[in-house]
């Protein structure tokens, strides 16, 4: 362990010489908290497809939006500081504007309201692959954008001046919807400077980037691939940049650590020994050890099976709902552990239905039987006229649950007379697999991007996935989603939803529409993750947000000076040493 500390504050100085020439400011800027905040990602930009549950707690501390949706329902402010509509019959124009807070990226230029129309212009690009583009389809020309029918500067949206953004709609709306909408971590600013940079688009928040420009409490300051990240305060956010009293106006903590070179049982030990105070992933066993000292909370996330629907073994309907009427989701649910909860539809609990505050779960009722059902899937088979066939089902190889869920599948699956060939891939290549469509069966973390259930079953639609569109002359005008499903029928539900102008008229709709996804059956939800999290006894006032990500805004770290003063002195300590030992290598 002593060995992991030491190298803990290498890589720290590494980073603190890159950054800061070596120098270690000991002014008192707030408290330097050590964590364990969630896996590690892969990938920080917002506009791809969330393939992964932790993905939204980075997220969430680093971006923020025009609106945020609290957890007891309600769409709040966050980077917006009014709206108001102005609906004009006799010119037929439907339209929101949004006046944003003041307030600056981490690097002081101020956030502005372009900012955000060239996030989501970015988004409603045809070059771009994003679900999320679903969400803005109610906006004037923004479908027709994105099959590249129109050009990108046809969308209605504008920054009138840099406070003021306007959004034209196809139609009149209830603007709750949209703000609803806009409220996801996918719909967040971002820079064109950084991601519109021709050298940058792919690589400006990979596991690669170690400074990234961001708009929220926290900014990425460092980072080392299996190794140390930190977030730090953004001195900037909402206008703030004078430090009172050891804290800033807006935000307590100054610095956010997490360490990677430490397993989950270390970061454990560490948290025991009081030395990390927020700790987000417990193994299973541990979970179940330290489940009464946890809080927890419902994900918009769930366990899921994607099937390509293009697979000639897999190509009937009758035979992808074989498969997951096989399964037992409970005994998934067991495997996983981790508080997972047997999924009884294919949207999450914590997503609003007729009204926000509603849960579409119950209005919507079960979908899936939690149990298994053998002689159900048999008798489906038959009736497709199918008696087995040979598939790979692809799994994450970096997680513990993953493959024994795949090993549980194939035998369920072998017993129904398929062979199966079970494939672990490493998080680069499962993700390169995953986007590109290079699977037949894979298991993956489904996202919700918004506390509407559309956001979940749109992008199956054939023209709604948000893939990547040819605009070449011969072009179709969309790219179907990565389970190569297109059924017209679930299209022409998806496009009547878009068609109703209140939340309950739509809701209806998607109630029916889940119920023809579970029909077409491209993709299957095995189990409902649950958040959770424990924090020491010193720290305090860590809230949550609906998404499932912490606030550390306000957090407060008892006895904070005490544990920074050890912290700066062990790292300029080790600084100097490095800098003794550069110097002897340079023979000075």
């Amino acid at each position: 362990m002593k060995k992991k500390i030491i190298a803990l504050f290498l890589v720290m100085a590494t980073m603190c010489c890159t950054l800061f020439g070596c120098a270690v400011d000991l002014e008192d800027k707030g408290a330097v908290i050590k964590m364990y905040l969630a896996s590690e990602p892969a990938n920080l930009d917002p506009a791809p497809m969330i393939y992964d549950k932790d993905y939204i707690k980075y997220a969430g501390v680093m971006f923020e939006g025009l609106t945020e949706i609290s957890t007891s329902g309600s769409i709040d402010k966050a980077m917006a500081s009014e709206w108001w509509t102005d609906y004009d019959e006799d010119r037929q124009e439907y339209k929101l504007f949004i006046r944003l807070d003041t307030s600056k990226w981490n690097d002081g230029r101020a956030l502005s309201a372009d900012h955000y129309a060239w996030a989501w212009k970015r988004i409603l690009s045809p070059e771009t692959n994003s679900p999320a583009a679903a969400l803005l389809f109610d906006v004037k020309n923004a479908k027709a954008a994105k099959a590249g029918d129109v050009t990108i500067d046809n969308v209605g949206i504008a920054a009138v001046s840099q406070t003021l953004l306007e959004i034209e709609f196809e139609k009149p709306i209830d603007s709750e919807l949209f703000l609803e909408a806009i409220a996801s971590p996918s719909l967040v600013a971002v820079r064109d400077d950084v991601a519109g940079v021709a050298d940058k688009v792919d690589t400006w928040a990979s596991k690669g980037a170690d400074d990234m420009l961001t708009n929220g409490p926290f900014a990425l300051k460092g980072r080392v691939n299996g190794g140390l990240y930190r977030l730090e305060m953004n001195s900037y956010y909402l206008g703030q940049n004078t430090f009172e009293e050891g804290y800033m106006k807006h935000i307590k903590p100054f610095r956010l650590l997490t360490d990677y070179s430490y397993d989950l049982a270390e970061q454990l030990e560490l948290f025991n020994n009081g030395e990390l105070h927020y700790i987000a992933e417990l193994s299973k066993e541990n979970y179940e050890s330290y489940k009464d000292k946890l809080t927890t909370q419902e994900l918009l996330s769930s366990y899921t099976y994607f099937f390509d629907c293009a697979n000639e073994v897999l190509d009937d309907a009758k035979v992808r709902q074989a498969l997951s009427l096989a399964l037992d989701r409970n005994e998934i649910a067991k495997i996983i552990g981790r508080g997972a909860e047997a999924a009884t539809g294919f949207v999450t609990h914590g997503v609003y239905g007729s009204s926000m505050g509603k849960s579409f779960r119950d209005e919507a009722g079960d979908i899936y039987s939690t149990t298994a059902d053998a002689s159900g899937a048999k008798s489906l088979l038959s009736s497709a006229g199918v008696k087995g066939g040979s598939f790979t089902l692809t799994y994450r190889s970096d997680r513990d649950y993953d493959k024994a869920v795949a090993e549980y599948a194939k035998g369920i699956w072998e017993s129904l007379g398929f062979k199966v060939t079970l494939k672990g891939l490493a998080r680069d290549e499962y993700v390169t697999a995953l986007y590109t469509g290079d699977f037949d069966v894979i298991g993956l973390d489904y996202q919700g991007l918004t506390t509407s259930a559309y956001s979940y079953l749109a992008p199956f639609a054939t023209r709604y996935s948000g893939n990547v569109v040819s605009v070449a002359d011969d072009s179709v005008g969309y790219t179907p989603h990565v389970t190569n499903i297109e059924n017209a029928d679930y299209d022409a539900l998806v496009d009547s939803v878009l068609e109703k102008l209140n939340r309950g008229d739509r809701a209806k709709i998607l109630i029916d529409l889940e119920k023809k996804f579970a029909e077409i059956c491209p993709a299957t939800a095995l189990c409902f993750y649950n958040d959770y999290y424990m924090t020491s006894s010193k720290l305090s006032n860590v809230k949550s947000a609906q998404f499932g990500y912490r606030i550390f805004d306000e957090a407060n770290l008892e006895n904070y000076k005490e544990s920074n003063e050890v912290y700066y002195s062990v790292l300029e300590s080790v600084i100097a040493s490095s800098n003794e030992a550069a110097l002897k290598a340079e023979g000075k």
